[in-house]
């Protein structure tokens, strides 16, 4: 068992989670070189609509759930709020990247970096308040 250390708190993660996330993480590597060299500039897309729609319906999902998380003083808003951040990114990576060609770049990289990097970051900080306030907590409960 491989060991994260919380305060004085040990939780114990079993070493198959390093071992598997660490090899995919490696096995990924020659993937995305591949394709990266094979994939060709140009792709267009039977299911944009829907891939742009799924996506919009993933963040209002976690949207609404760290607001309940919030709502319920949940420690689930660590996830949460970090799934929003995430999200958020690959939202303002894909505008920017996809219209990168187009008359809709200048609003797709303001968008991005007005709207979606600010929201993500800010999603990132309520993740971590949340972590330092369960170290806090659990700091004084000893």
């Amino acid at each position: 068992m491989a060991r994260l250390r919380v305060d004085s708190v040990i939780v114990r993660i079993p070493k198959w989670v390093v071992v598997v996330y660490t090899a995919l993480a490696i096995l990924l590597i020659p993937w995305t070189i591949y394709m990266g060299w094979t994939l060709p500039t140009h792709h267009l897309s039977v299911n944009w609509d829907i891939s742009w729609t799924g996506l919009d319906i993933a963040l209002i999902i976690a949207f609404l759930l760290t607001g309940l998380a919030a709502y319920t003083k949940s420690l689930w808003i660590v996830i949460s709020s970090t799934t929003v951040g995430c999200l958020l990114l690959v939202d303002a990576w894909f505008d920017v990247m996809t219209e990168h060609q187009s008359p809709e770049f200048a609003r797709a990289l303001l968008t991005g970096a007005a709207v979606e990097i600010p929201l993500a970051l800010l999603s990132y900080y309520v993740a971590a308040h949340a972590l330092q306030r369960v170290h806090k907590h659990t700091k004084h409960k000893r």
